[in-house]
């Protein structure tokens, strides 16, 4: 093998990562507001305040909104996936390490994306039990529970859109599922969560399975607008030759970070 990689091994490898962090390991980007700022220390995401209509006389001039504007930001964190491939070892099997090691590095890049987006969740200041929307449900994630938080976000004029999301752990999924609306086809016409990755929408929420919440979460809900990742640098991979390794060294890294851009979009739920 030569002292230098091929574009084609480079260009397959990285099409190969990003097809996986895409497919399989990601599983929050899509649900929260994306901006990418390449290069940025800071990327800002703006916010507007409500405006209210008002009447004017004939010929009388128009009053202003006076909207109020501001603006949050998230703080991009560099991450880096790399990995050796040894010389002897890429000459035996190539192609099956390169596919490995693409899948292995977009699944810890999506792991960092998600842990991003779950610690800016975790910073809302809307937090309440599932005990306190269901003192009959002992905690648990009952119909009463979403109900409740529904409304909760639908007083806080969130759109009951279908961009409001709902990102609950396995233990809540279980309770979930004994909620006869949520699996009984006279209820939904969309199976629950049969793959956990794909969202299902039932109660005006599209539903997600996490493994990654932290201790005493049941789940976050939330409405996509109001919570933003930052991406300072996309996904990118590259393959260098290390002498001193007599290896290559396969790497794939992004920068991001992630904010809560308006706290009335965003519950936490205990039990």
């Amino acid at each position: 093998m030569t002292d230098s990689v091929t574009n084609t091994f480079t260009q397959i490898y990285q099409a190969e990562v990003k097809a996986a962090y895409q497919r399989e390991n990601a599983i929050l980007r899509r649900t929260v507001r994306s901006r990418t700022m390449t290069g940025a220390n800071r990327i800002y995401f703006p916010t507007l305040g409500k405006g209210e209509a008002t009447s004017k006389a004939r010929h009388a001039d128009v009053v202003p909104m006076n909207l109020e504007h501001g603006r949050v930001y998230a703080e991009p964190e560099d991450f880096y996936a790399p990995e050796y491939i040894d010389d002897l070892d890429a000459a035996k099997t190539n192609q099956s390490l390169r596919t490995d090691y693409a899948r292995a590095s977009a699944a810890a890049l999506g792991r960092a994306t998600d842990n991003v987006i779950i610690s800016a969740l975790d910073t809302t200041s809307n937090t309440t039990s599932a005990a306190a929307l269901d003192s009959d449900g002992g905690g648990a994630l009952t119909l009463p529970v979403v109900t409740g938080l529904s409304q909760e976000l639908t007083d806080r004029d969130v759109p009951p859109d279908m961009l409001r999301f709902a990102v609950i752990n396995p233990a809540t999924l279980s309770e979930l599922l004994q909620v006869e609306g949520a699996t009984s086809s006279d209820f939904t016409r969309q199976q629950l969560l049969t793959t956990g990755r794909e969202p299902a929408y039932w109660m005006g929420f599209n539903w997600i399975v996490h493994t990654g919440l932290p201790a005493g979460v049941k789940g976050y809900f939330y409405h996509q607008p109001s919570v933003g990742l930052g991406i300072g640098k996309d996904l990118t991979s590259k393959t260098d030759w290390v002498p001193e390794k007599v290896a290559w060294l396969v790497n794939s890294w992004m920068s991001m970070g992630a904010v809560v851009i308006d706290d009335d979009g965003v519950i936490e739920l205990t039990a």
